[in-house]
């Protein structure tokens, strides 16, 4: 049995991702390893069954002969299902779009390289990560190199995972590959409507909960002619749509630089601590850089 992996709280990125690679490996199943985004959740009640998916529970480890992980190089976004990256003779294949120099990894990270770059502690059996603004955009590449044509709701959720990712091509990562990739998933029938319906949600109750209460805590300074906004929030469970609130906090704050840190509990007693940043079109700071020694890269400039 394949087996396709998606991180936990799935967003469209990691589903597309997921979604295409399933194409090139027929017969492959899809899991999602652990929740999704609530709008992820909302479009899967429509259009589930037109997916390869299945429950973690049904996969029976024993059968599994080769797994695919998309958009995460890191154990802990696998949820129970990473207990299966350590069954033996399975090969295992790591796509992702997160890249994090060498240096700035500890030297003994259980992980591999893709070129000079070190990746996170799944011990791959291959890998393909490149510095994209959708991981699904490295799938559709592949897809195109095959000549493998596409159903409709295969191409939607494909160029959900684009828009999504890349703010429909306005964060500051978004690369002419990732154009060229929606353009691609567009020819093959992608639904405009459904796009148009999933791409700009509305916040979930709990992020507006937690809106409202970061607009009340928000601390500003003024540096360089830049004005700067922080906040940590604290939360009792994992809450998915983070993203979506450092984005609707800079859109409602006249704000040059945000930086959204979330404390959210893990399994064990731990603490994980979570930050998001946000600059805006024409401020000079590279948020990626400055996050480098913490591993995260991930950090979309919104527009203007």
């Amino acid at each position: 049995m394949d087996v396709i992996l998606c991180h936990t709280t799935a967003d469209f990125d990691t589903l597309g991702g997921a979604v295409g690679l399933s194409r090139l490996l027929p017969g492959a199943r899809i899991v999602l390893t652990g929740g999704a985004h609530p709008t992820v959740q909302a479009f899967l009640a429509l259009h589930r069954d037109e997916y390869a998916l299945v429950e973690r529970r049904s996969v029976k480890a024993d059968q599994i002969r080769s797994i695919a992980v998309v958009d995460t190089q890191w154990r802990d976004r696998l949820g129970k299902a990473a207990e299966w990256l350590d069954l033996p003779g399975v090969e295992i294949t790591v796509y992702d779009h997160h890249l994090a120099a060498p240096e700035d990894a500890p030297e003994d990270t259980p992980g591999n390289r893709t070129g000079d770059m070190r990746t996170g502690d799944i011990a791959a059996t291959h890998s393909q990560i490149d510095a994209v603004g959708a991981v699904t955009t490295l799938v559709v590449e592949q897809l195109r190199a095959y000549q493998i044509s596409l159903t409709v709701a295969e191409s939607s959720v494909m160029a959900l995972g684009i828009h999504v990712d890349t703010g429909s091509l306005t964060f500051d990562h978004t690369t002419v590959r990732d154009a060229a990739a929606l353009t691609w998933l567009m020819e093959q029938g992608a639904n405009l409507r459904a796009i148009a319906e999933y791409v700009e949600p509305s916040l979930s109750p709990q992020i507006q909960d937690l809106l409202a209460i970061a607009l009340e805590q928000l601390t500003t300074e003024t540096h360089w002619g830049s004005t700067l906004a922080w906040v940590l929030l604290s939360t009792t469970t994992h809450v998915p749509g983070m993203s979506q609130l450092a984005s609707r906090l800079m859109s409602l704050t006249d704000t040059d630089i945000l930086l959204l840190a979330v404390q959210q509990p893990l399994t064990g007693g731990d603490d994980r601590l979570t930050v998001i940043g946000r600059v805006r079109s024409g401020t000079n700071l590279n948020l990626a850089e400055l996050f480098q020694p913490w591993g995260g890269v991930d950090m979309p400039k919104p527009p203007p």
